[in-house]
């Protein structure tokens, strides 16, 4: 954990203690206005002492797992804690689209609990580098967004007539307000990546099998299992389960590496790896035996098994797996990753949603050689944008069997492949939606190397509907057909 606290007197460290003296990582110093602030590092259970002259003014950050002490007494952190605002962030037209993004001092999170304007999974939340909070979403119609912040509101974006933002029931001026600069785009994460976690964050590092399996089973919401960047741990004949709240990750990205390796050489069960609720699998190669397009065949096996709610899977390369390198059983957020050769006729997903409704969010993802790269059982809702799928596919990319799914956004990703590995025809579809949909398939914004015009049946055009004779339940706009380079900024993925 990184710390800092403010006094009004003069702060030393105290360095010669048994247990939990500053060192190194520690600083003090005299501020312009005469108070004193100290910087800290420290963790795994083990601390910093100092002394100081005067009165604690200010500590951050205010963390359930961080204690502190003035002369032996526990210290109540909620008196430092910044005041906690709500901001709904609202459309007042229909039809409308607001994609929009703000930056707060504090803690942003959502609110998903509420009758009204929740924020969903088209949503997201993320702390920068720097430690200011930033969420980015996606509203219309006369809908919003709810979420909660700590701090002050530093940035929202776009300033349009049809966005109105309230902070704790208030409206907002948004005029005086500047857009919040674009993040840094890393499509499949790996290099350049902002959200990878370093070693420093572990609570336990692994490199076999035995000691993996240990610390899976022994550790507890908050925990982080690291993957030495140097392994390659074969799971040949276990499924193993990651507690709930707890994080898998390893280094890809950090310094060029391609992160820590867990693969399994043989098909068991579902396969290597499942979750419980609300667990992060990030930084990790993930890999599987096919690497190739094969027949298919049985028994067959997933990279990760999602069974929890609230899990968040980024930045892992994925790839081998028969069934399919993601198997969701519930919704997730599946983002900065790049999934491929995952290759086998008959299935063969780079990532399946298998769960009945729920917002699943798949975007900033590469794709390439997988048989459908997002497929849906035809009970679940997805959003799938700012995607790019790669030269190699065996068949249509994006789509969902029958009877067709609840609401599907396919929007702003960039389809490369229009050859078919399974049909040898070019060109073939892009998209293909079995079935109809219970609300609608939204598509618009993309990029189809497909030159031909979306048609219902079962074509070869870029937008397919095959059990329908028109199209039922399925919109597209704004999309762009064929190799050339669309004239418009806004289509196709970053």
């Amino acid at each position: 954990m990184d710390y800092a606290f403010t006094t009004t007197g003069e702060i030393q460290k105290v360095t010669d203690v048994a247990e939990n003296a500053a060192s190194g990582n520690d600083s003090v110093t005299e501020n312009d206005d005469g108070t004193w602030t100290a910087d800290g590092y420290t963790g795994n259970g083990y601390g910093d002492t100092y002394t100081f002259e005067g009165e604690l003014t200010d500590f951050g950050p205010v963390e359930e797992f961080v204690e502190v002490r003035v002369d032996g007494t526990a210290v109540d952190l909620a008196r430092f804690r910044p005041k906690e605002h709500t901001i709904e962030v609202l459309t007042t037209e229909d039809p409308s689209e607001l994609d929009y993004a703000f930056t707060t001092t504090g803690e942003i999170q959502k609110v998903t609990d509420v009758a009204e304007n929740a924020a969903s999974g088209n949503d997201s939340v993320t702390e920068t580098d720097d430690g200011i909070w930033r969420a980015d979403g996606y509203t219309g119609n006369g809908y919003g967004d709810t979420y909660t912040f700590r701090g002050e509101l530093l940035t929202f974006g776009p300033d349009v007539d049809h966005a109105e933002v309230r902070i704790d029931g208030t409206a907002v001026d948004l005029s005086g307000y500047e857009a919040p600069p674009d993040p840094a785009v890393v499509v499949g994460g790996g290099d350049g990546y902002s959200g990878t976690v370093p070693e420093s964050e572990a609570d336990v590092v692994v490199s076999t099998r035995g000691e993996l399996e240990q610390a899976l089973n022994g550790a507890s919401s908050g925990d982080v299992v690291y993957v030495d960047p140097d392994a390659s741990i074969n799971v040949p004949d276990r499924e193993l389960t990651i507690p709930s709240g707890v994080t898998l990750a390893s280094n890809r990205g950090i310094d060029g590496s391609d992160g820590g390796e867990i693969r399994a050489d043989e098909v068991y069960g579902e396969g290597p790896l499942q979750t419980g609720d609300d667990v992060r699998v990030t930084g990790l190669r993930i890999t599987g035996s096919i690497d190739e397009y094969v027949d298919f065949n049985r028994p067959v096996h997933s990279g990760v098994a999602v069974k929890g709610t609230g899990c968040e899977i980024d930045n892992v390369e994925i790839s081998g797996f028969s069934y399919g390198g993601v198997k969701l059983q519930e919704p997730a957020y599946v983002h900065h990753s790049y999934i491929h050769t995952n290759a086998m006729d008959g299935l063969g997903y780079g990532i399946v949603c298998n769960q009945e409704g729920g917002d699943t969010l798949i975007e900033y993802n590469e794709f390439n050689l997988n048989r459908h790269s997002v497929a849906s059982r035809g009970y679940a809702g997805y959003e799938v944008r700012y995607n790019h799928f790669g030269e190699d596919a065996i068949a249509y990319q994006v789509g969902t069997h029958r009877p067709g799914g609840t609401t599907l956004e396919v929007h702003h990703n960039t389809f490369v492949p229009t050859l078919h590995l399974n049909s040898g025809e070019d060109p073939e579809s892009h998209v293909s939606i079995r079935g109809v949909p219970d609300d609608v398939a939204d598509i618009h914004h993309n990029w189809f190397h497909n030159p031909r015009q979306p048609a219902p049946g079962r074509g070869r055009e870029s937008i397919i509907q095959p059990h329908v004779e028109e199209f039922t339940n399925l919109d597209y706009r704004n999309n762009h057909y064929g190799a050339d380079e669309p004239t418009d900024d806004d289509i196709g993925c970053p």
